[in-house]
């Protein structure tokens, strides 16, 4: 992955829908589906439109009460993740 200040997006051909409490993703290519509980599902809601991992920090530490460090330290994995999987793409 590379730096903080790199936007990212949803791929288009990612198909994903959003349940009660997670959201179920098929990127293109992949054979299983990948569930996104809890925050992650927040985090997919939020890569909608091109955003940073600072972006993501400041949304989630606005709606959760965590310090920034601790947000970062879980969604960055996250980012990365999503990236391998072909699910998000750099804007």
């Amino acid at each position: 992955m590379t730096g903080a200040a790199t936007p990212w997006r949803r791929r288009d051909d990612a198909l994903w829908r959003r349940s009660v409490d997670a959201v179920v993703l098929l990127p293109a290519g992949a054979a299983d589906p990948v569930v996104l509980p809890g925050t992650a599902a927040a985090v997919w809601d939020l890569l909608a439109t091109p955003v940073t991992l600072a972006d993501l920090v400041a949304a989630l530490g606005a709606v959760y009460s965590a310090a920034p460090d601790t947000i970062a330290a879980e969604v960055a994995p996250l980012l990365a993740r999503l990236a391998d999987l072909a699910a998000i793409e750099p804007a």
